[in-house]
């Protein structure tokens, strides 16, 4: 005999319940759950789909209507007032920072990190986040992230294509690339050394290989000028060649991989457009030659941003990187209640006691370059204006018809600390709203964008059948208001319901 449905009225309380709940297997051995009454907001619809219910059998959607619903399912939810969407895609976060955790401003650096990482995967997911890109992964981190359940769906771009020579290397403290990045790539254009330059195992073919064979979906190469560096002399570091650029997105695209490029200058953005790659981390914010606090781009930096945003390039706008450096003149930033739900208050007490010293640190180092660049402005100001700047070129390059993708670059490495997992991405969505993008834009970017981007649409981004049950169940309708992401009642993970309350970090 088949058991009756459980059947919930769509409270907060109820949502409580229902993730205690065992399912019942139907008479097909799924365990099925009938969510009716709600409205439907997927971005392959012209139109949100009211008085909708949506049939899930395990992890998978099974069907999706309109009007009277399937009279079976192990478990019935009345969604009235509620609005169903895709679960949320960050396709640019970095796992391994705690965000502006230092060692030099505590002595408790390795509890602090223990607590931030434990509760990081439930972060993303109390704002929404079910499925993030690393892109420029650390394995132990991403092993660590998955885990710790719940979590998050991760993909990744391996550790990056990173060129023998080029910025990456940098940070090699012993000078031994081969160690820290086994998949590294030599640029044989710009080299006159045949023996050096032909190392066997390190062609762009051999880097994508070596990506794909750990898991890999995306490459992610740079074009870092490093035009901020503070100190004189600024390290000697090669940038890629057009030609060499070209046969790593060729490598890419014969295994059906995206190339994402790190770039944020006019020279780099030129770069992208000449090679073929995909998408663009990060929009022009550096202006060379015009001062800290120029309200707009020279005319022929302009036309590339206008170039960008009317070709086929996608752009990750990621405001939040910025914004984290700014955070440091921003006391307003840390008392935001916001932050309760993302870390640990013992984190968060860190972060207020290191602030005026990080903030110290920095006007140490760049002070200089600052006062340079915009002689007798005070910092806050030259921060303030510099994102401003930056979200009036966003905005000006969406209403050209750029192709924008949701990423954040949580949790943003250097000076900062605005860039908590999650929380991060709230705020990114107010800065597309505040640059003038519609809702609807920033909703398809959040979904269907970031998933047809990195080939992953074929099981996420939409409300459909067949697709995976990454939902999230909200009481506002986000094609309204961009505070529905900050409504969430539910989060539907791989099939499973999460109240949101539960992943908070201080519950």
């Amino acid at each position: 005999m088949l058991q009756a449905p459980i059947r919930h009225q769509f409270t907060a309380t109820v949502l409580i319940a229902l993730c205690m709940l065992p399912m019942s297997a139907s008479q097909g051995g799924a365990a099925t759950t009938l969510i009716h009454s709600i409205t439907v907001v997927s971005p392959e619809r012209s139109a949100p789909l009211e008085n909708a219910w949506v049939l899930l059998e395990d992890e998978t959607i099974a069907d999706v209507g309109s009007g009277a619903p399937p009279e079976h399912a192990d478990t019935v939810i009345d969604g009235a007032n509620r609005y169903l969407v895709p679960g949320l895609i960050d396709s640019h976060v970095h796992l391994y920072h705690a965000t502006g955790l230092k060692r030099r401003y505590t002595g408790k650096f390795e509890e602090l990190r223990a607590e931030f990482f434990a509760q990081q995967p439930r972060s993303f997911l109390y704002h929404g986040f079910t499925t993030v890109i690393e892109l420029n992964a650390d394995f132990r981190s991403n092993a660590r992230f998955t885990k710790t359940d719940p979590h998050p769906r991760l993909f990744h771009c391996g550790q990056g294509a990173v060129l023998s020579g080029g910025f990456m290397s940098l940070e090699v403290e012993d000078g031994n690339l081969g160690k820290a990045y086994p998949g590294y790539f030599i640029d044989h254009h710009a080299r006159d050394d045949e023996k050096t330059s032909r190392v066997p195992g390190h062609s762009p073919e051999d880097a994508v290989r070596h990506i794909a064979e750990r898991g890999g979906i995306c490459v992610k190469a740079y074009y870092e000028e490093a035009l901020w560096w503070p100190r004189k002399p600024k390290p000697d570091f090669a940038l890629p060649t057009d030609k060499i650029m070209r046969e790593l997105v060729e490598a890419a695209h014969t295994r059906e991989m995206p190339v994402i490029l790190h770039a944020t200058t006019p020279r780099g953005h030129r770069f992208a457009l000449d090679t073929g790659v995909d998408v663009l981390a990060h929009g022009m914010w550096e202006w060379p030659g015009q001062r800290f606090d120029a309200p707009m781009p020279k005319p022929d930096y302009e036309k590339i941003a206008t170039e960008v945003a009317q070709s086929s390039l996608h752009l990750q706008p990621t405001f939040s990187t910025i914004r984290n450096t700014r955070s440091l003149f921003q006391p307003e930033v840390l008392a935001d209640d916001a932050w309760q739900n993302v870390v640990p208050s013992t984190f968060r007490a860190y972060l207020t006691t290191a602030a005026e010293a990080q903030k110290q640190d920095f006007e140490n180092l760049f002070g200089p370059l600052l006062e340079k660049n915009a002689p007798g402005q005070f910092f806050r100001n030259l921060q303030r204006d510099f994102n401003l700047r930056y979200e009036r070129l966003i905005g000006r390059m969406a209403n050209q018809g750029a192709n924008l993708l949701f990423g954040t670059d949580t949790a943003v490495g250097g000076f900062g600390f605005a860039a908590p997992p999650g929380l991060a991405g709230y705020w990114e969505m107010q800065a597309w709203v505040r640059a003038g993008i519609p809702l609807q834009t920033l909703f398809n970017s959040l979904t269907l964008a970031n998933a047809r981007a990195f080939n992953l649409d074929d099981r996420l981004g939409t409300v459909e059948p067949g697709k995976t049950a990454d939902l999230l169940i909200l009481r506002q309708n986000p094609l309204k208001n961009v505070s529905a992401y900050d409504a969430i009642e539910m989060i539907i993970l791989n099939g499973e319901f999460i109240n949101r309350e539960t992943l908070a970090a201080n519950r």
